[in-house]
């Protein structure tokens, strides 16, 4: 599926990393939740519908209930990783 621009996605990741609230290692921005394993080779987004989860090299594995949630998702990934950062 060509439908994620992982770069985009990463770039995503380390904004909500950075920006976002963290909650049990997790961290939360504009619904979605950003995690990793421990040695940082496998994160992932997720909503309540949708998860992405990013492996070494770029490959990547997508789960979603439907087509709508997914491209809600991706919507919603591509604004945080586009997005000029907020300054604090």
């Amino acid at each position: 599926m060509d439908k994620i621009n992982v770069k985009t996605a990463l770039r995503a990741f380390n904004r909500i990393r950075e920006e976002g609230r963290e909650r049990d290692g997790e961290f939360h921005m504009q619904g979605i939740t950003a995690a990793s394993d421990y040695d940082g080779y496998t994160i992932s987004l997720r909503d309540d519908y949708v998860t992405l989860q990013i492996f070494f090299h770029n490959k990547f594995k997508l789960d979603f209930v439907n087509k709508r949630h997914l491209d809600a998702f991706v919507e919603r990934i591509e604004k945080i990783g586009t997005q000029k950062r907020s300054d604090h």
